[in-house]
């Protein structure tokens, strides 16, 4: 009788997990029907993760333009996990997202929760009101007037990085890993424009801030894993607390910025040029919630000087290493741009190029706006649904339903670029820093979202590869094809890209 009971309760118990098994796959089904019952060209997904299974297999950069190619389609529908997603591919739609209904999209999808301050208090994350209120402290320190004097630093880097070249990769003949040599330029850089400091990886010094960075752009298994939920999968990236930066760099971070305080305050000497100042007034000028302390406050400073660290470092050294290869395999535009700079220095008469002279290279500005198109940093740009919205006549997107913008559909669409798998600078005529050809080029987000640190990023990119051109003609060393690293959520080359640099006499 006692075996006969324990079977019955098994069969019940088997019978409610079979039950229950079923019930979750017809949820799954019925979640997964999500586009297919609107009409919407989709992904098709597999269970569970939706259509996250290329993550740490191919890169971000290499599924959206797929993704292009496969639906070239105005919009698609994919699953993040479990949770549908709107991708729009036409300049007019990804207009109506950014720009002209920017209020029912304003804040972003990806959040890494409370545990992580400087994850999802930083401008890139940060919800709004506080948004709007960080942006406009913020955007005084991009100026042209600051702007000039930061690119004297970046000269004076620049001509540091061209002496490393000469050294390491001349001389002594060490491989050449260009995302990792763009990195250290612009690690330089950044600590003098965040903190005030002068440091110097590129002539061998002890750099602590190199030793954050250098992690920040060195995309392992686990960290691409860990970045990429934060981006795909937020509720997630909550539950796990997850951080956008490691315990060790936030607290690095964290200890640096206060004795930069604490030494100001001490001397009563101040620098306005550096980002650290901008950050003490945002404690005073920025509008938080009445119950908010002051740890809140401190956490947002901190926040903003982690993020800009990263983006300074990691999509123009990029952006760098992609000019210099796309130049190697193009020796007549290659010429063009050497002739460019070395007329622009003969005519002024002098031996570096200052910020208006770097603005007035007009090909330069060409070659680097062509790269950005053909290889994106950033492949996607992506919102959150705030009220149930009518995106055309037929399609209506519900309440908090996450929506990207394809970037690759855009750069890569022959309608609006012509052999888009061409590098071809003469795309750009006439570059101009605020110029989004209509919407079909958009590297650096556009709308009140746009990069605040774009016209930063771009100076940084004219002065390295002014200095280095005219002193170096670079050949390819590598396969034309350059493929992405997969842990990266970033575009940047696997193994970090490499050239020869032959000496100009």
């Amino acid at each position: 009788m006692h075996v006969l009971k324990m079977s019955t309760v098994t069969q019940y118990l088997l019978a409610a997990a079979v039950t229950a098994l079923i019930a979750l796959f017809w949820i799954l089904r019925q979640r997964y029907d999500y586009w297919k019952k609107r009409g919407i060209p989709y992904v098709k997904p597999v269970y569970f993760i939706g259509n996250l299974g290329f993550v740490m297999r191919k890169s971000v950069f290499d599924f959206f333009l797929e993704m292009s190619k496969k639906y070239p389609t105005d919009c698609v529908g994919m699953f993040l996990g479990m949770t549908p997603t709107l991708v729009v591919q036409t300049p007019e739609l990804a207009r109506k997202i950014l720009v002209k209904d920017y209020g029912n999209f304003e804040d972003r999808f990806l959040y890494s929760g409370h545990a992580d301050p400087l994850g999802s208090l930083n401008l890139f994350t940060v919800k709004n009101p506080i948004w709007a209120s960080m942006r406009q402290e913020l955007t005084p320190m991009f100026t042209s007037s600051r702007l000039r004097k930061v690119t004297e630093l970046m000269n004076i880097n620049a001509a540091e990085l061209v002496k490393r070249v000469q050294r390491n990769f001349i001389e002594r003949k060490e491989d050449v890993n260009l995302k990792e040599v763009f990195s250290m330029y612009t690690s330089d850089t950044v600590a003098f424009t965040v903190f005030g400091l002068r440091m110097s990886r590129l002539s061998d010094q002890d750099s602590a801030l190199w030793f954050i960075t250098s992690h920040m752009v060195k995309w392992t298994f686990w960290r691409g894993l860990e970045f990429s939920t934060i981006l795909f999968m937020p509720f997630l990236a909550k539950l796990l607390r997850l951080q956008f930066f490691s315990g060790g760099a936030t607290e690095y971070i964290r200890k640096l910025f206060w004795n930069v305080v604490d030494e100001r305050n001490k001397t009563g000497i101040s620098s306005d040029k550096d980002l650290v100042n901008h950050l003490l007034k945002l404690k005073e000028n920025v509008k938080l919630p009445a119950e908010s302390g002051s740890k809140l406050a401190d956490d947002l400073m901190l926040a903003q000087a982690a993020v800009f660290i990263l983006g300074s470092i990691e999509t123009s050294s990029t952006t760098l290493s992609y000019t210099l290869h796309e130049l190697a395999h193009h020796p007549e535009e290659q010429e063009k741009l050497f002739n460019e700079i070395d007329t622009a220095l003969k005519e002024k008469r002098k031996e570096i190029l200052d910020y208006d002279n770097l603005l007035e290279l007009k090909y330069l500005s060409s070659c680097i706006s062509e790269t950005m198109r053909k290889n994106t940093p950033v492949p996607y740009l992506e919102r959150k649904c705030k009220n149930r919205y009518q995106l055309t006549d037929d399609i209506v997107i519900e309440e908090g339903t996450p929506v990207f913008v394809n970037v690759m559909a855009l750069h890569y669409n022959e309608k609006y670029h012509e052999e888009p798998e061409k590098w071809r600078p003469e795309r750009f005529p006439n570059p101009s820093d605020n110029d989004n050809k209509n919407f079909t080029f958009l590297p650096f987000g556009e709308g009140p979202h746009f990069c605040i640190g774009k016209r930063y990023g771009l100076m940084q990119v004219r002065a390295a590869l002014a200095q280095l051109l005219h002193r170096y003609r670079v050949e390819p060393v590598t396969s034309y094809e350059l493929k992405a690293d997969p842990y990266a959520v970033f575009l940047a080359p696997a193994n970090g890209g490499s050239v020869r640099f032959v000496p100009r006499t």
